[in-house]
């Protein structure tokens, strides 16, 4: 059964799919954007949002379906990612219905995220979710670009639909008023995206995923594009009604973080400073595995049909894993 309960004005409702908190009749939260990210691509789903624009938060509300956005963040699976923020600070993730006179329809349904301690709501945190959601569509529109080449070779008719991947960008927020300043204090900074769902589907993640073609050919090409030195973890959001998927909150690995190489070497070897376990480098998939190559199988364990076009037999990605 839920509860309601009130503290600082602020009413707080216990139900059967979570738990929000309402301003009581004023705006919860006032928000100001201080940086936006993702250029308009193929492989970007901006926001619209402008820095200066006010934002209006009416309440914030933690729907069940948005629980995995914190899977990143559990003990057992934190400890196997790299000794970085991105992948280490545990963070909150609230709906909220959003209003702003930048968007004709006034009012959209978006994710809020904070860090969940007071320190490290920053920007300069912040902007690492910037980057990496700037990275992910830049990968996502060349990936677009070659599903598109590849089915009008097909036969596809150029003027047809094709499903596709969209990374939904973030903007950075500053919170300028707080209806409840112990929880989330004037000056805090925060992560706002326009995502109209109740709940987000991990595609790539700890390789226990259903097999779904298109965000493993997604994971697969990036890792081919990049020369194997950066990959997109963490692939999780929704797929949409014509087959395409709204990505939400991505991660990166990069080479300053640490290299593929160095950690294959890291595993055999002695490990000196910056070396981890392989395990780290394509996120949580247990210590069972020995090296690059495996964790890479893992996380893909079988090539869709448009893999094996540009690395059919996963050789260009594999060697240079295992290089």
């Amino acid at each position: 059964m839920g509860g309601n309960v009130s503290f600082c004005g602020l009413r707080i409702d216990r139900g059967l799919t979570g738990v929000f908190f309402d301003g009581g009749g004023e705006q919860a939260l006032v928000l100001q954007v201080v940086k936006t990210a993702v250029e308009e691509s193929s492989g970007a789903r901006p926001s619209g949002l402008k820095v200066g624009d006010e934002l209006l938060v009416s309440k914030l509300d933690t729907p069940r379906g948005l629980e995995p956005l914190s899977f990143r963040y559990r003990q057992d699976v934190r400890s196997r990612w790299p000794d970085e923020h991105r992948f280490q600070a545990s963070r909150r993730s609230w709906q909220v219905p959003v209003a702003t006179s930048r968007w004709p329809q006034g009012q959209q349904v978006c994710v809020l995220q904070m860090a969940s301690r007071l320190e490290e709501r920053s920007q300069e945190f912040v902007e690492e979710d910037l980057e990496d959601a700037n990275s992910a569509a830049s990968y996502a529109h060349r990936f677009n670009l070659y599903h598109r080449q590849r089915a009008i070779e097909g036969g596809l008719s150029s003027e047809e639909a094709l499903p596709i991947v969209k990374v939904a960008a973030p903007a950075a927020c500053r919170v300028v008023k707080s209806t409840y300043p112990a929880l989330i204090p004037v000056g805090s900074v925060c992560t706002l995206v326009v995502y109209p769902y109740n709940e987000v589907r991990k595609f790539v993640f700890d390789g226990s995923e259903d097999f779904l073609e298109l965000p493993q050919a997604f994971f697969h090409h990036a890792a081919f594009s990049s020369g194997g030195k950066q990959l997109v973890c963490d692939i999780q959001g929704m797929e949409e009604d014509d087959g395409s998927l709204l990505i939400i909150d991505p991660c990166v690995l990069r080479p300053e973080m640490m290299t593929v190489a160095d950690l294959v070497v890291g595993a055999v070897g002695p490990k000196g400073k910056g070396e981890q376990d392989a395990a780290g480098c394509l996120g949580p998939i247990g210590s069972q595995t020995h090296s690059a190559v495996e964790h890479f199988d893992a996380l893909h364990p079988k090539c869709a049909q448009l893999c094996k076009a540009f690395d059919a037999q996963r050789k260009s990605v594999k060697s240079t894993l295992a290089a």
